[in-house]
């Protein structure tokens, strides 16, 4: 089928998807063994080179003199023909066929396939190299499936969500997905988030003593590439286990809340270098196996991976790419335009071709592993495992940070400049106004307007999304500095927690303690809405703020028109001090409190003013940090962290809550990041705007109150889920205890390290 036009930025460009389409129909190597320049991301892997003049060799090598054999795992015969593993995919997120057909595959072509947690086809359990799941839900689990394949695979985690269960809707269990994983049909098989038997590494350790028991089996664990990758690699190595599964953030996935793909997780890259990094320093490299997942785009890919300490490298996206995906991103509605993903009814009107689809994935193994063969030829090299770790194969021309180049453990750094390098921004001043461009793509407003009802088919619900994954700051422009954090997936170290089954607190205090505070439902508020916004559409946020418990940031000149309302509203006050220019007076509507709420903007003289303030014994209940203030020149994460540290220095943080707002907060993942900078509460605006269907410059007569009400009500109700998913993936259960502040859930990707440390992070892949 023709691939679609692209009308966003994606990672799986056409470029891709034709270089594996092309592989898997002639099963040779192209003529483009490297990604054209106009094809890489600013994803670190793409800014690195491999060195092709600087491998040790005397000779330039005929490509049948190449080996790219590699063991599977110590303790194992089994040798695989090339260092390719074909994804953990399972039945009913994939349509059977394809389940087959990989299977199949690897076992004609000598590498090695995973099952994923679907139980096991009878046609699939005759395939000799395959692996068998062990995940949170045992789906199908018995010891005749265990001891089916050439190992057991332990999941705890996946790339495209980490610390969330898996969720393969009702409508797509059918008959046959029914009996396979041995549960009721039409019924949603939802995988706990946690394994309920293991809740540390010493649990991980008994699970897989007692499967090597029990299998004889080499037994690997695979996770999400998270925050703590290099410590849970080296427990699982500590615990026994003959390998790891690394499943970096962004990869493939048949259904997954699109907050929790696009906001938790490392790159593979940097999981990769990290882990192989540690491994090696402990002394536990040797006979352990690693195999590097999500988003490995072609061979140069797998081959850049292997240098940084990647021993196999996996082929999920890019296999059901080389059967005919078209990246269309609905595999979990069960209607897949390549029939890969569908629902398997008795009157399928499509079926795809097990015969040409086996034909296709021998194809894309062979294409695959010639071209890995020619780099290597290229490189000097005749055996694929004196690649492994091999750095000095490395080069970056200058378009990595020095941070970066330190976490990867690449030799001789080059200072020269580059227009990439520039990127990396370090002004801080002038960051508000480079990013405020491209805050609101159009996917980013159907996201909004699908999570209120006002467009789509599940109000008040998380937005679900699948395959591919196009999140900043690699692929889509990153329009906030949030886009440069990512937030930590509970794994091993400490467990995740389930929203579906356990209760997640969201609720917070505003200003001052459980005893003298003002309760809010949920982390976040509404913020003042632009001066052009109809009164009418403003009177919608304040009733849904009485009736929703939250808080609305108003204009003194309006308060009059929010009369039945005001106990919900933030206003200015007269002010009696004149401390300060910079810091003005606000209250919260109906609260008596002798104590005053301060707004300043986000700026640094305000924050000085703040300190100053404090020196001088006044009394404040909450700062509002207000980043739509023309005096405003830092970006609001900015101003939040350093707050936060300055009320902890001075010892009055407990006693004062942080109110951060902006039209420019887009949803629930700058909400969650804003907190666990130090923000009490988040005000947002423009976003709920979007999500009602209502833009400025909309004439007021076309809009609907009643209406918009529902929409509105839906919104915060799909906001609270995300956040919910977004903590329980972090293992955090209450917001106000664990979350508020707790820099450590987050990680800084590839940011300049003057601007990671002015944020009080610590980068991702880094100590």
């Amino acid at each position: 089928m023709p691939i679609p036009v692209q009308r966003s930025k994606e990672f799986w460009t056409k470029w891709k998807i034709s270089h594996i389409r092309q592989l898997s129909q002639t099963g040779r190597a192209t003529e483009d063994l490297f990604i054209p320049e106009s094809e890489r991301t600013n994803r670190v892997l793409d800014r690195l080179y491999l060195n092709l003049d600087k491998a040790h060799g005397i000779s330039k090598l005929p490509v049948e003199s190449v080996s790219t054999v590699v063991p599977f795992a110590a303790g194992s015969e089994l040798q695989l023909s090339a260092p390719l593993y074909l994804g953990d995919m399972s039945f009913g997120a994939l349509s059977g066929i394809p389940n087959i057909a990989i299977a199949r595959a690897a076992d004609e072509t000598g590498i090695l396939a995973g099952t994923g947690e679907g139980g096991l086809q009878e046609e699939v359990a005759q395939c000799q190299r395959i692996t068998v799941q062990w995940a949170s839900a045992r789906f199908g689990v018995d010891i005749r499936t265990l001891t089916a394949g050439q190992a057991v695979v332990i999941k705890i985690g996946q790339g495209a969500k980490p610390g969330i269960g898996g969720h393969l809707p009702g409508v797509k269990v059918t008959k046959p997905i029914s009996e396979t994983r041995r549960i009721p049909l039409g019924r949603d098989a939802i995988s706990p988030a946690p394994h309920h038997d293991i809740y540390s590494i010493e649990d991980l350790g008994q699970r897989i003593l007692a499967l090597k028991e029990a299998t004889k089996k080499p037994i690997f664990v695979k996770v999400g590439a998270t925050n703590y990758i290099p410590y849970i690699a080296s427990g699982i190595a500590r615990m026994g286990a003959a390998g790891i599964i690394i499943d970096g953030a962004g990869a493939g996935t048949g259904a997954a809340p699109s907050v929790i793909k696009n906001n938790i997780g490392i790159p593979i890259e940097i999981a990769v270098a990290s882990v192989d990094s540690i491994l090696r320093r402990e002394g536990l490299r040797n006979g352990f196996t690693v195999i590097a997942a999500g988003r490995v785009s072609c061979p140069e890919d797998s081959m850049k991976l292997i240098a940084l300490g990647a021993d196999i490298t996996s082929l999920g996206t890019a296999a059901l790419l080389a059967l005919g995906c078209l990246m269309v991103h609905k595999c979990h509605l069960g209607y897949c335009p390549a029939v890969l993903t569908n629902k398997i009814t008795e009157n399928q009107a499509k079926v795809l071709s097990l015969d040409q689809s086996i034909s296709w994935l021998k194809n894309l193994v062979a294409g695959w592993n010639e071209e890995m063969k020619m780099i290597m030829e290229l490189m000097h090299l005749s055996n694929v495992r004196e690649i492994v770790g091999r750095r000095d194969l490395l080069s970056h021309d200058g378009y990595l940070n020095p941070e970066m180049h330190r976490i990867l453990d690449l030799p001789s750094y080059s200072s020269s400049s580059s227009s990439l390098e520039a990127s990396i921004l370090q002004d801080s001043s002038e960051l508000l106004p480079k990013l405020s461009q491209n805050l609101w793509p159009p996917s980013r407003i159907n996201m909004l307007r699908e999570m209120a009802g006002t467009t789509g088919k599940s109000p008040a619900e998380a937005e679900i999304s699948s395959m591919g994954a196009t999140s900043p700051p690699f692929v889509d422009d990153p329009s906030r500095l949030t886009d440069w954090i990512v937030s930590d997936g509970a794994q091993v170290t400490r467990p995740s927690i389930d929203p579906y089954r356990e209760e997640i607190e969201i609720f917070s205090y505003l200003p001052g303690d459980k005893t003298s505070g003002f309760r809010l439902a949920a982390p976040f508020f509404f913020t003042h809405l632009p001066p052009s916004i109809p009164l009418t559409v403003k009177r919608v946020f304040a009733r849904s703020s009485i009736t929703l418990g939250l808080l609305f940031d108003v204009n003194q000149s309006d308060v009059q028109e929010y009369s039945p309302y005001s106990e919900r509203l933030i206003s200015a006050v007269e002010s009696t001090d004149s401390i300060e220019k910079l810091v003005a007076h606000a209250r919260i509507q109906g609260v008596e409190s002798q104590r005053s709420l301060w707004r300043i903007p986000s700026c640094e003289n305000a924050l000085g003013s703040i300190d100053s303030m404090f020196q001088s014994n006044l009394r404040v209940s909450a700062i509002i940090i207000d980043e739509d203030d023309s005096r405003s020149d830092l970006p609001l994460e900015l101003s939040v962290s350093k707050l936060d540290r300055l009320l902890k220095q001075r010892k009055f943080r407990y006693d004062v809550s942080i109110l951060a707002e902006s039209n420019s907060i887009r949803g629930a993942d700058d909400i969650f990041k804003l907190l666990a900078l130090g923000a009490d509460s988040v005000g947002l605006g423009r976003a709920a705007l979007f999500a009602i269907g209502f833009e400025e410059g909309d004439k007021e007569i076309i809009f609907d109150p009643a209406k918009s009400i529902v929409h509105l009500e839906n919104f915060v109700s799909a906001l609270e889920k995300e956040i919910k998913l977004l903590a329980g993936a972090a293992g955090v259960s209450s917001l106000s205890s664990s979350l508020i502040g707790n820099r450590e859930l987050l990680r800084s990707i590839d940011l300049s390290a003057n601007l990671r440390r002015e944020l009080g992070l610590k980068p991702a892949g880094g100590a």
